[in-house]
Protein backbone atom coordinates (compact mmCIF):
# COMPACT_ATOMS: atom_id res chain seq x y z
CA UNK A 1 0.00 0.00 0.00
CA UNK A 2 1.42 3.55 -1.00
CA UNK A 3 0.70 6.53 1.54
CA UNK A 4 2.34 8.89 -1.16
CA UNK A 5 5.01 10.09 2.20
CA UNK A 6 8.04 11.87 0.43
CA UNK A 7 11.19 11.63 2.43
CA UNK A 8 13.10 14.43 0.81
CA UNK A 9 10.10 16.73 0.56
CA UNK A 10 9.45 16.11 4.47
CA UNK A 11 13.42 17.41 5.46
CA UNK A 12 13.01 19.68 3.24
CA UNK A 13 10.10 21.15 5.31
CA UNK A 14 11.98 20.09 8.18
CA UNK A 15 14.92 22.10 7.14
CA UNK A 16 12.79 25.39 6.21
CA UNK A 17 10.98 25.36 9.33
CA UNK A 18 14.53 25.00 11.52
CA UNK A 19 15.82 27.80 9.28
CA UNK A 20 12.80 30.40 9.97
CA UNK A 21 12.26 29.20 14.30
CA UNK A 22 15.12 31.70 15.34
CA UNK A 23 12.95 35.22 13.85
CA UNK A 24 9.94 33.70 14.62
CA UNK A 25 11.44 32.86 18.29
CA UNK A 26 12.99 36.52 18.37
CA UNK A 27 10.07 38.80 17.03
CA UNK A 28 7.54 35.95 19.47
CA UNK A 29 9.91 37.43 22.51
CA UNK A 30 10.33 41.24 20.71
CA UNK A 31 6.17 41.04 21.51
CA UNK A 32 6.49 39.33 24.97
CA UNK A 33 8.91 41.95 25.85
CA UNK A 34 7.18 45.21 24.64
CA UNK A 35 3.77 43.98 26.42
CA UNK A 36 5.26 42.97 30.03
CA UNK A 37 5.32 45.65 32.28
CA UNK A 38 9.28 45.91 34.07
CA UNK A 39 8.20 44.87 37.55
CA UNK A 40 6.97 41.13 35.68
CA UNK A 41 10.48 41.33 33.28
CA UNK A 42 12.54 42.25 36.39
CA UNK A 43 10.62 39.08 38.59
CA UNK A 44 11.09 36.91 35.35
CA UNK A 45 15.09 37.96 35.05
CA UNK A 46 15.37 37.04 38.93
CA UNK A 47 13.62 33.88 38.49
CA UNK A 48 15.18 30.37 38.05
CA UNK A 49 13.61 30.81 34.24
CA UNK A 50 16.71 33.60 33.54
CA UNK A 51 19.26 30.69 33.10
CA UNK A 52 17.32 29.25 30.00
CA UNK A 53 15.91 32.25 28.82
CA UNK A 54 19.54 33.73 28.65
CA UNK A 55 20.70 30.60 26.83
CA UNK A 56 18.30 30.27 24.39
CA UNK A 57 19.01 33.91 23.13
CA UNK A 58 22.82 33.28 23.19
CA UNK A 59 21.78 29.77 21.79
CA UNK A 60 20.23 32.13 18.90
CA UNK A 61 22.80 35.10 17.99
CA UNK A 62 25.07 33.28 15.56
CA UNK A 63 21.52 32.19 13.32
CA UNK A 64 20.26 35.98 13.32
CA UNK A 65 24.25 37.10 12.32
CA UNK A 66 24.21 38.46 8.32
CA UNK A 67 27.66 36.28 7.60
CA UNK A 68 28.15 39.12 4.10
CA UNK A 69 28.38 41.71 6.98
CA UNK A 70 29.97 39.73 9.41
CA UNK A 71 32.43 38.27 6.52
CA UNK A 72 36.58 39.32 7.08
CA UNK A 73 35.40 40.29 10.83
CA UNK A 74 37.33 38.39 14.05
CA UNK A 75 36.37 39.65 17.26
CA UNK A 76 35.18 38.31 20.56
CA UNK A 77 33.04 40.19 22.45
CA UNK A 78 32.23 39.48 25.75
CA UNK A 79 28.20 40.11 27.94
CA UNK A 80 27.91 40.17 31.60
CA UNK A 81 24.63 39.98 32.47
CA UNK A 82 23.93 41.40 35.87
CA UNK A 83 20.86 41.28 38.23
CA UNK A 84 21.11 37.70 39.19
CA UNK A 85 18.92 36.95 42.68
CA UNK A 86 22.34 36.14 44.20
CA UNK A 87 24.13 39.01 42.89
CA UNK A 88 25.97 37.18 40.59
CA UNK A 89 26.78 37.83 37.02
CA UNK A 90 25.90 35.67 34.08
CA UNK A 91 28.86 35.76 31.52
CA UNK A 92 28.90 34.58 27.83
CA UNK A 93 31.38 34.72 24.84
CA UNK A 94 30.34 35.96 21.75
CA UNK A 95 33.37 35.04 18.90
CA UNK A 96 32.70 36.28 15.56
CA UNK A 97 35.29 35.09 12.89
CA UNK A 98 34.70 35.75 9.24
CA UNK A 99 31.15 35.79 8.61
CA UNK A 100 30.75 32.71 11.65
CA UNK A 101 29.58 33.28 14.72
CA UNK A 102 29.93 30.94 18.15
CA UNK A 103 28.47 31.74 21.40
CA UNK A 104 29.58 30.08 24.96
CA UNK A 105 28.59 30.71 28.46
CA UNK A 106 31.79 31.49 30.49
CA UNK A 107 34.79 33.53 30.33
CA UNK A 108 36.71 30.14 28.67
CA UNK A 109 38.14 31.82 25.47
CA UNK A 110 40.02 34.65 23.87
CA UNK A 111 40.73 37.75 25.12
CA UNK A 112 37.48 39.70 24.30
CA UNK A 113 38.06 43.27 22.48
CA UNK A 114 34.70 44.50 24.21
CA UNK A 115 33.23 44.03 27.37
CA UNK A 116 29.19 44.70 27.39
CA UNK A 117 27.96 44.90 30.87
CA UNK A 118 24.24 45.61 31.41
CA UNK A 119 20.89 43.89 33.99
CA UNK A 120 19.10 41.12 32.67
CA UNK A 121 16.08 43.08 31.73
CA UNK A 122 17.99 45.51 29.84
CA UNK A 123 19.62 42.93 28.26
CA UNK A 124 15.93 41.20 27.19
CA UNK A 125 14.63 45.09 25.78
CA UNK A 126 18.15 45.59 23.86
CA UNK A 127 18.12 41.64 21.72
CA UNK A 128 14.15 41.88 21.91
CA UNK A 129 14.59 45.90 19.75
CA UNK A 130 12.89 47.15 22.48
CA UNK A 131 15.73 49.18 23.66
CA UNK A 132 18.11 51.87 21.07
CA UNK A 133 21.64 50.56 22.34
CA UNK A 134 22.70 54.35 21.93
CA UNK A 135 20.57 55.74 24.28
CA UNK A 136 20.79 53.12 26.73
CA UNK A 137 24.41 53.64 26.23
CA UNK A 138 24.30 57.15 26.91
CA UNK A 139 21.75 56.95 30.16
CA UNK A 140 24.06 54.44 31.62
CA UNK A 141 22.01 51.06 31.37
CA UNK A 142 25.29 49.70 28.95
CA UNK A 143 28.43 50.18 29.95
CA UNK A 144 31.30 49.65 27.38
CA UNK A 145 34.70 48.71 27.85
CA UNK A 146 37.76 48.01 25.18
CA UNK A 147 37.31 48.91 21.73
CA UNK A 148 33.74 50.66 21.56
CA UNK A 149 33.56 50.77 17.32
CA UNK A 150 33.33 46.79 18.04
CA UNK A 151 29.76 47.78 19.38
CA UNK A 152 28.89 50.08 16.17
CA UNK A 153 29.70 46.69 14.30
CA UNK A 154 27.38 44.68 16.06
CA UNK A 155 24.28 46.13 14.72
CA UNK A 156 25.65 45.93 11.11
CA UNK A 157 26.43 42.01 11.66
CA UNK A 158 23.15 40.95 13.45
CA UNK A 159 19.23 41.02 12.65
CA UNK A 160 17.25 43.15 15.65
CA UNK A 161 13.88 41.31 16.46
CA UNK A 162 11.28 43.22 15.44
CA UNK A 163 13.20 45.02 12.63
CA UNK A 164 11.29 45.18 9.17
CA UNK A 165 14.54 44.68 7.14
CA UNK A 166 18.06 43.68 8.28
CA UNK A 167 21.46 45.13 8.53
CA UNK A 168 21.78 48.69 6.82
CA UNK A 169 21.97 47.22 2.87
CA UNK A 170 18.88 45.33 3.45
CA UNK A 171 19.87 42.27 1.79
CA UNK A 172 19.56 40.12 4.72
CA UNK A 173 16.47 37.74 5.20
CA UNK A 174 15.39 36.37 8.13
CA UNK A 175 17.11 32.89 8.86
CA UNK A 176 19.47 33.21 5.84
CA UNK A 177 22.17 34.16 8.30
CA UNK A 178 25.43 31.68 7.90
CA UNK A 179 24.91 30.86 12.02
CA UNK A 180 27.61 29.01 13.02
CA UNK A 181 27.10 27.35 16.16
CA UNK A 182 28.77 26.49 19.53
CA UNK A 183 28.48 25.15 23.04
CA UNK A 184 24.76 26.60 22.87
CA UNK A 185 24.11 24.84 19.72
CA UNK A 186 22.90 21.86 21.91
CA UNK A 187 21.44 24.19 25.02
CA UNK A 188 21.82 21.97 28.43
CA UNK A 189 18.30 21.25 29.50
Amino acid sequence: MEFGFDPQRALDQLKKFANDAPSQIADGLGRLVREATPERLEQVMRSPARRALLDGIFWGMPKQMDANAAAGVTTTIRWDITGRPDDGVDTYLLRVQNGTAQTTRGTDGPEPRLTITMDGVEFLRLVSGNSDPMSAYFKGRIQLAGDIMVAAQLAQMFRMPGASTGPSNGSHEPGSGNGGGGDLDNPPS
